[in-house]
């Protein structure tokens, strides 16, 4: 296992536990139900989009790699379909659901705070 896997595997970690943190921290500061719903609901929106983009990237890999015309052409609709799933359901949270869209953004952003703390952990040098 790569050095990048392992660090991809990190981060989606830290993603998850930043995304449950910001659900609890909404729910204790607005004592409210849809605060905490609308985090879950912003982070599943990233972790989505997460997906999609890394099965867009492995389809071009792939791709790059000699990979037969089917594997490419099934790693390219699934990365559609993902980006369409995304859609349906960022419009059911923010339309139907009415969730805040602050806790929204809250919840979607919990992959940025992973991120720059997998970044802030390589310049304190304890990543090493």
């Amino acid at each position: 296992m790569a050095e990048s896997d392992l660090t991809l595997r990190r981060i989606e970690r830290h993603s998850v536990v930043a995304c449950l943190v910001l659900a609890a921290a909404a729910g204790i500061v607005t004592r409210r139900v849809d605060a905490p719903l609308g985090v879950l609901g912003g982070g599943a929106l990233a972790a989505i989009s997460y997906r999609g983009i890394k099965a867009g990237i492995s389809a071009l890999v792939d791709a790059a790699g000699g990979a037969g015309r089917r594997a490419v052409a099934v790693g390219l609709v699934k990365f559609f379909t993902r980006y369409a799933i995304l859609a349906v359901a960022a419009y059911v949270i923010m339309a139907r659901l009415r969730l805040p869209p602050v806790a929204v953004f809250a919840g979607a952003s919990s992959l940025v705070v992973a991120v720059t703390f997998e970044a802030l952990r390589g310049f304190s040098g304890s990543g090493r």
